[in-house]
Protein backbone atom coordinates (compact mmCIF):
# COMPACT_ATOMS: atom_id res chain seq x y z
CA UNK A 1 0.00 0.00 0.00
CA UNK A 2 1.41 3.66 -1.19
CA UNK A 3 2.29 6.21 2.41
CA UNK A 4 0.01 9.23 2.24
CA UNK A 5 2.38 12.32 2.72
CA UNK A 6 1.58 13.89 6.13
CA UNK A 7 0.75 17.26 5.76
CA UNK A 8 1.58 20.11 8.36
CA UNK A 9 -1.00 22.60 9.28
CA UNK A 10 0.34 25.36 10.01
CA UNK A 11 -2.34 27.69 11.24
CA UNK A 12 -2.04 30.69 14.35
CA UNK A 13 -2.88 29.33 17.72
CA UNK A 14 -5.10 32.47 18.34
CA UNK A 15 -7.20 31.04 15.31
CA UNK A 16 -7.81 28.02 16.95
CA UNK A 17 -8.50 29.17 20.39
CA UNK A 18 -11.68 31.66 19.06
CA UNK A 19 -12.55 29.41 16.36
CA UNK A 20 -14.83 27.08 19.12
CA UNK A 21 -15.73 29.82 21.10
CA UNK A 22 -17.42 31.64 18.20
CA UNK A 23 -19.27 28.65 16.82
CA UNK A 24 -20.19 27.85 20.40
CA UNK A 25 -22.02 31.21 20.87
CA UNK A 26 -23.69 31.07 17.19
CA UNK A 27 -25.23 27.39 18.47
CA UNK A 28 -26.73 28.56 21.79
CA UNK A 29 -28.33 31.57 20.12
CA UNK A 30 -29.57 29.55 17.38
CA UNK A 31 -30.96 27.06 19.65
CA UNK A 32 -32.97 29.91 21.72
CA UNK A 33 -34.28 31.03 18.70
CA UNK A 34 -35.36 27.70 17.72
CA UNK A 35 -36.43 26.51 20.69
CA UNK A 36 -37.78 29.83 22.78
CA UNK A 37 -36.90 29.81 26.63
CA UNK A 38 -34.20 27.20 27.56
CA UNK A 39 -32.37 26.61 30.68
CA UNK A 40 -28.37 26.40 30.89
CA UNK A 41 -28.95 22.92 31.96
CA UNK A 42 -31.14 21.91 29.23
CA UNK A 43 -28.44 23.38 26.50
CA UNK A 44 -25.53 21.82 28.49
CA UNK A 45 -27.43 18.73 27.90
CA UNK A 46 -28.24 18.94 24.00
CA UNK A 47 -24.38 20.01 23.47
CA UNK A 48 -22.55 17.56 25.67
CA UNK A 49 -21.03 20.30 27.41
CA UNK A 50 -20.60 21.32 30.65
CA UNK A 51 -22.80 24.06 32.49
CA UNK A 52 -20.21 26.36 34.09
CA UNK A 53 -19.06 26.52 29.99
CA UNK A 54 -22.52 27.31 28.86
CA UNK A 55 -23.51 29.38 31.59
CA UNK A 56 -20.35 31.60 30.50
CA UNK A 57 -21.70 31.94 27.03
CA UNK A 58 -25.20 32.63 28.27
CA UNK A 59 -23.65 35.51 30.42
CA UNK A 60 -21.56 37.30 27.42
CA UNK A 61 -24.58 36.98 25.11
CA UNK A 62 -26.46 38.58 27.85
CA UNK A 63 -23.95 41.39 27.98
CA UNK A 64 -24.51 42.15 24.22
CA UNK A 65 -27.96 42.14 24.28
CA UNK A 66 -28.73 39.24 22.43
CA UNK A 67 -29.79 37.03 25.27
CA UNK A 68 -32.59 37.92 28.04
CA UNK A 69 -32.75 36.11 31.51
CA UNK A 70 -35.79 35.69 33.69
CA UNK A 71 -35.91 33.75 37.07
CA UNK A 72 -38.50 31.26 36.66
CA UNK A 73 -38.92 29.15 40.66
CA UNK A 74 -35.13 28.96 41.69
CA UNK A 75 -33.58 28.54 38.22
CA UNK A 76 -33.50 31.05 35.33
CA UNK A 77 -34.76 30.76 32.09
CA UNK A 78 -32.97 31.99 29.10
CA UNK A 79 -34.38 33.41 25.29
CA UNK A 80 -33.46 35.62 22.58
CA UNK A 81 -34.28 39.22 22.69
CA UNK A 82 -36.57 40.43 20.68
CA UNK A 83 -35.44 41.95 17.88
CA UNK A 84 -37.59 45.35 16.35
CA UNK A 85 -36.81 46.30 12.68
CA UNK A 86 -39.22 49.21 12.90
CA UNK A 87 -42.45 49.74 11.20
CA UNK A 88 -43.25 48.03 7.99
CA UNK A 89 -45.67 50.56 6.09
CA UNK A 90 -48.20 49.55 3.27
Amino acid sequence: MPEFPTYIEEEDDEEEEYWPRSIRYEVIEFLLRKYGALQARDIARVLGCRMPLVQNVLRQLERHGKVTRAKVGKSYVYSPKEEHHGFMYY
